[in-house]
């Protein structure tokens, strides 16, 4: 499609600010004289009416860093609760991805080999990255906490009240590396009832997950709450191995990968020392000892391709990839170097790396089962404190220490040393955040203002294997940042509200690195000769430093037309700070570094409760501006060293809808979705990437839908049968647009079926996820030119659970 063709299929934005106008014109018909109450509406009046006429329950939501109704927040913000996600069978906040729009959560980055490093991508903005000298794009926050790094961030649902997602950039009351958006994930506080359940979990995969938990009152003021979990799951992708003599393919005497071996723990007091004061401490652990992720090799590069055996530069070009030396050198005298009369693309010959490594079912790999491993210690401390200092001023005070130690191995899917990487890295985290709230004017203007501290330690050790040489890839990564914020709201009239904030944020990293050529017997490869370092061996190992200095805006005017509709108009900036190339495998005496990536944003969106909160419809649209984002690429002329650069400048435009529809007691239904247009208008000249490539993990189409039924069973008890439905257009899954790993459009089917006696004692669920055992692919690694081979991770197929749930 040509470019005037390619522009002529997209929505212009101004079609879009046309029907935001459209709508609110519709809006201003309803009475005026239906409404009244201040800025915040009558909530609790209005919830009170929904309960009674049977209609859509209100959701309350911290997108402002204050309690307020989803429908009043002039934010585009999506909330699930834990039951929600409990009943799609969900066992940790990654599927909430599959119900809410413009969001991608993976659990798996490529080239990683980890089950736990997220990969969150909103409105086309996050990091696919899983090394800590990058951060990530979309702030992911534990009962006000941020969790700084994408390793252990796939948290589990154990005790889960609520999670929230908040698109669009959040700079200034989340701070730095939300300029995608933020996941908010709160879980159950201890209250003053006695209570408890204990929940049994088998299905496919030999699935046995036990979970527990106890609410006690200790005192009149002083309450507990206490959960813990275990989660048995055995994986899904079968290794297999090739006997090198015969050729004869069998399974291997080894786990298979991608499988769920979790303990989480959580332990929560709360004391109500007066009406005014309330803390609240709360300790969390989680420890993971599972194989790696299940990859699979989709695609191998045995020579360079274009370069004829008698041409002079044969050698040097493939001695130069690790595919090439492999079979020229390695494996040279087993039959696989031409020179030598042998073929590198004989696939009867086990020794040679080609495609006969490539299974073509997404279930089974050459994984070498001694490179798989996948653990993970977290534990974490958090203490908030809140104090009502009169009727109209509070104070907030969020503290929080978070220690992860990761360990996990990758491997290239075949029984060769082609790219081994080993990964250990240990993160501590503290934060302290004060906020001051309060209303004056006669609580027409609502402000807050805080401050904040964050400081993190990492310890990282990343060692690669190739098939010519070792490298050690090591650095010590510390950070110190410093915020304050502010934002207000001042209701211009009853119906008429304009909030505007500012953040401002300076931070310090330093890194230390220390990478180095380990000889595995080859000695060191051809671009160590001109080495600048004084030892030859040496890679880089000077510190270096980033710093940034920001201030990010935002604005915000909405207006309720009725009780049952409100407008609103945004523009917001955020930031992502820069960072380190710490993947340098070509001798320097200076670490490159990136700088911060930045996100202007315009957004126009209405919220609504129609026919008596019968009908609940949300729409958003939006066009981001978004400069020097960070990507990862290859040098396409030479190295198997990914760069991280940034890119260019690129457009993002979207429109999102979500509706719930609730047209009687028992039966809802809800249908949301998404269309984001994305283009780079800007390449920089280090980034290797087509002029037509979108932004990766981002389809232009994201769809989902779910029915639900409850039915009454006289006096037995209640039967829920509910089906959710999603649906993802084509996606990618690099900044080069690699269509090797990309997705073509799938959709995904989960259905259930749930009793719950009279007594809400006891609840039995069977279910079914994946229904169409569709094989989609979640995340992969590509670069033929240098590391010779392609590989990616695919879904868990379909599986079925049954669940027992006693509560008491």
């Amino acid at each position: 499609m040509s470019g005037a063709s390619k522009r002529a299929c997209r929505p212009h934005f101004s079609a879009l600010l046309m029907r935001g106008a459209f709508l609110g014109a519709f809006a201003s018909t309803a009475p005026a004289h239906a409404w009244q109450g201040n800025a915040a509406g009558p909530e609790q009046a209005s919830q009170a009416a929904r309960t009674a006429s049977g209609g859509i329950a209100d959701i309350v939501v911290t997108a402002r860093r204050r309690s307020e109704s989803l429908q009043n927040t002039p934010v585009a913000v999506s909330a699930i609760t834990g039951a929600t996600l409990a009943d799609r069978g969900a066992t940790d906040i990654s599927a909430v991805a599959q119900a809410v729009p413009s969001l991608t959560f993976n659990t798996t980055a490529g080239n990683s080999g980890a089950s736990n490093a997220a990969v969150v991508f909103i409105r086309g903005i996050g990091q696919d990255d899983f090394f800590p000298t990058i951060d990530p794009g979309v702030g992911i926050y534990l009962d006000g906490i941020y969790v700084s790094r994408t390793l252990g961030s796939v948290l589990d649902t154990v005790d889960l009240e609520q999670v929230e997602v908040l698109r669009g950039p959040q700079g200034t009351l989340f701070g730095k590396n939300t300029i995608g958006g933020a996941v908010q994930i709160t879980t159950r506080k201890p209250s003053d009832k006695f209570e408890g359940s204990l929940e049994a979990t088998t299905g496919r995969f030999d699935r046995i997950d036990v979970k527990g938990s106890i609410n006690i009152p200790f005192t009149s003021s002083l309450f507990g709450r206490f959960s813990l979990a275990t989660l048995n799951c055995d994986g899904y992708v079968t290794i297999l191995r090739k006997d090198p003599g015969t050729g004869a393919v069998t399974e291997a005497d080894a786990p298979k990968l991608g499988d769920i071996s979790t303990i989480a723990g959580r332990g929560a007091l709360r004391w109500e020392a007066t009406p005014e004061f309330k803390l609240d401490l709360s300790f969390d652990y989680t420890r993971k000892r599972e194989q790696s992720s299940g990859t699979t090799l989709l695609a191998t590069q045995p020579l360079v391709p274009g370069i004829p055996v008698g041409d002079p530069n044969f050698i040097n070009a493939n001695a130069a990839t690790i595919g090439g030396f492999y079979n020229l050198v390695v494996a040279g005298a087993q039959g696989c170097n031409p020179l030598a009369g042998g073929d590198a693309f004989d696939q009867s010959n086990p020794s040679c790396f080609n495609d006969q490594y490539v299974t073509g079912n997404p279930y089974t790999t050459f994984y070498d089962p001694a490179r798989s491993r996948s653990d993970l210690d977290l534990w974490g401390l958090t203490g908030v404190a809140e104090w009502s200092v009169s009727p109209d001023v509070s104070v907030k005070s969020i503290t929080g220490y978070r220690r992860t130690e990761s360990h996990f191995m990758r491997d290239d899917d075949t029984p060769f040393r082609l790219l081994e990487l080993q990964t250990d890295q240990t993160a501590r985290q503290f934060s302290q955040e004060l906020q001051f709230s309060g209303r004056t004017m006669d609580s027409r203007l609502t402000w807050l203002i805080g401050l904040y501290y964050f400081s993190e330690k990492v310890r990282f050790d990343n060692p690669a294997c190739f098939s010519f040489v070792c490298t050690a890839v090591k650095t010590k990564l510390d950070t110190d940042s410093y915020a304050a914020f502010s934002q207000a709201t001042f209701a211009i009239d009853p119906r008429t509200n304009l909030t505007a904030g500012l953040r401002y944020t300076n931070e310090t990293k330093r890194n230390d690195p220390d990478n180095f050529y380990i000889d595995n017997g080859f000695g060191l490869p051809p671009f160590a000769v001109n080495n600048p370092n004084p030892d030859p061996a040496t890679i880089i190992d000077n510190p270096a430093k980033v710093k940034l200095k920001n201030v990010s805006p935002m604005v915000s005017l909405d207006h309720r037309w009725s009780p049952s509709i409100m407008t609103y108009a945004s523009f917001s900036q955020g930031i992502k700070g820069g960072g380190f190339q710490q993947r340098v495998i070509l001798p320097r005496l200076q670490q490159p570094t990136f700088g911060p990536e930045k996100l202007t944003s315009y957004e126009i969106g209405a919220k609504t409760d129609l026919f008596d909160h019968h009908v609940r419809f949300n729409i958003a649209a939006f066009w981001a501006d978004y400069k020097n984002l960070q990507i990862t690429v290859f040098d396409p002329n030479f190295s198997i060293e990914p760069l991280q650069v940034n890119g260019g400048t690129a457009r993002i435009r979207g429109i999102e809808v979500e509706s719930t529809i609730k047209p009687f007691e028992g039966l809802t239904a809800t249908l949301g979705g998404s269309y984001l247009d994305t283009e780079y208008t800007r390449i920089a000249p280090n980034a290797a990437i087509p002029a037509d490539a979108v932004l990766p993990y981002t389809p232009k189409w994201s769809i989902s839908g779910g029915l639900s039924y409850a039915y009454e069973l006289a006096d037995a008890g209640t039967l829920t049968l509910r089906g959710d439905w999603n649906y993802r257009s084509r996606t990618f899954f690099n900044a080069a647009n690699d269509p090797i790993i990309s997705q073509q459009g799938y959709h995904v089917v989960n259905l259930s079926a749930a009793f719950l006696t009279r007594d809400e004692h006891w609840r039995l669920t069977l279910g079914v996820t994946n229904l169409t055992d569709k094989a989609y692919l979640g995340s992969g690694f590509a670069d033929l030119r240098n590391s010779s081979f392609a590989d990616g991770v695919y879904a868990r197929p379909r599986e079925w659970y049954l669940s027992a749930r006693y509560a008491f």
